[in-house]
């Protein structure tokens, strides 16, 4: 498939997504309200830590099936690797879920009613990680049309199942809703899998090669990190505002941090289509710092602008994603805008390490900023209440842009990044 057919088939996915997930999260803000809204992103936190021990190779499979596509051999080893590995996790994954599920919704929601939710997670695990196991075979294989085309089902598959459930059902239907999407959208993965040419059952019945788990998880240790402490930190900042404040609060604070997304998943498409490959190829220093500058001057006016009609514009835009019942938020707008813009500055720095393989660096970043932040909201909202959520995002933010300034401006003097004179 051509860059251009690509482009445009992964380009219609990301619009049905957003689409789809701007009128499922409306509905649910407004049949469930602040504190039905927590409690779902809670429960999606606490899916997504579940199922990043469980497809943790995903990243390592599509990597190694797109270089090995004409060496069957190293190709089968990977998968059936991967395949075995995740079958192993899933089982311990349902154990632990299916077992402790009322322990573990105690401490997720202070509350036990959960529980049975949790187990039909567990149940689900091992059907979900085998359907990201598969998509990122196809993934690797360059089977774009039905990678999407998977992709677009699971995106229909949770909007009509979680709204029907949210409606008629509340916040319970809404957990159930996320826990079953991807598990039911594997039977059209299996599909188009066994559809396809390269297809061969015994590529993932080989057993577990050494070598090939070494390099998965060697890959893998690359991304869990990011994956799993982001979630991580929303799960114990979630539970501690409802311990100090309340669930309607906590709710409040959701929404924001939903808008705040909205924005970085703009910035995100922009980098990976332009910034990202551009810095890649840059070998001159003079060309590198050239090309900082010229984006930093484009792109920071208009994102400043852009953030600057949000807060003029707070009570409509409320109105538009969530409901009246969530005016209780609009304190939140001054320093989260402060803060969005700092991270805004922030995740252009990143991004240039990023592309200059500088992982540690990003690693150990990633871990601080993540305790500071759960730390400096927890010192904030005892002082403040609700507002110091946003205020402890923006101070947190602020230093992680001073930190990677001055990581960047280190490297470039140290000549980390490899640039020539």
């Amino acid at each position: 498939m051509t860059l251009f057919k690509t482009t445009l088939w992964t380009g219609f996915s990301t619009l049905i997504k957003a689409i789809s997930s701007y009128i499922m999260w409306k509905i649910i803000a407004v049949y469930t309200g602040p504190s039905g809204l927590a409690a779902i992103e809670q429960f999606q936190n606490f899916i997504q830590i579940c199922r990043s021990f469980s497809s943790s190779f995903n990243q390592g499979v599509i990597k190694y099936v797109s270089e090995y596509k004409h060496d069957e051999n190293n190709k089968s080893r990977i998968v059936s690797s991967a395949f075995i590995a995740y079958i192993i996790i899933s089982i311990i994954v349902t154990f632990i879920l299916f077992f402790f599920s009322s322990e573990i919704s105690e401490k997720i929601f202070s509350s036990e009613e959960y529980k049975n939710t949790i187990k039909i997670l567990g149940l689900s695990i091992t059907l979900f990680t085998l359907n990201g196991l598969l998509l990122s075979v196809l993934n690797g294989e360059l089977e774009i049309k039905k990678y999407v085309s998977c992709n677009i089902a699971n995106t229909i598959l949770i909007f009509i199942i979680t709204v029907y459930l949210v409606i008629h059902h509340g916040v319970q239907g809404g957990l159930i809703g996320f826990v079953l999407n991807q598990s039911i959208v594997l039977l059209l993965t299996l599909y188009f899998v066994v559809k396809s040419q390269w297809f061969k059952i015994n590529f993932f019945i080989q057993g577990i090669d050494k070598n090939s788990i070494y390099l998965l998880i060697k890959y893998a240790g690359i991304s869990f990190a990011p994956i799993i402490i982001t979630p991580i930190t929303l799960v114990i900042l979630r539970k501690y505002i409802v311990h100090a404040l309340s669930w309607q609060d906590a709710g409040y604070w959701q929404a924001i941090m939903r808008l705040s997304e909205a924005y970085l998943i703009l910035m995100e498409v922009m980098v990976n289509v332009y910034f990202l490959p551009k810095i890649s190829s840059i070998k001159k220093y003079s060309e590198f710092k050239s090309e900082i500058m010229a984006c930093y001057r484009l792109i920071i006016p208009i994102v400043f602008m852009g953030l600057v009609l949000v807060f003029l514009l707070k009570k409509q835009i409320v109105i538009a994603m969530y409901s009246e019942k969530f005016f209780p938020m609009l304190i939140l707008f001054k320093y989260q805008i402060i803060g969005d813009i700092t991270k805004i500055c922030a995740w252009f720095l990143i991004n240039i390490m990023a592309a200059r393989a500088m992982v540690k660096i990003l690693v150990v970043a990633e871990v601080i900023f993540n305790l500071s932040y759960i730390i400096l909201t927890m010192i904030f909202v005892h002082y403040f209440g609700l507002i110091g959520t946003s205020m402890g995002f923006a101070l947190n933010s602020t230093l992680w842009l001073l930190a990677m300034m001055f990581c960047a401006m280190r490297c470039m003097r140290n000549g980390a990044f490899q640039l020539v004179a």
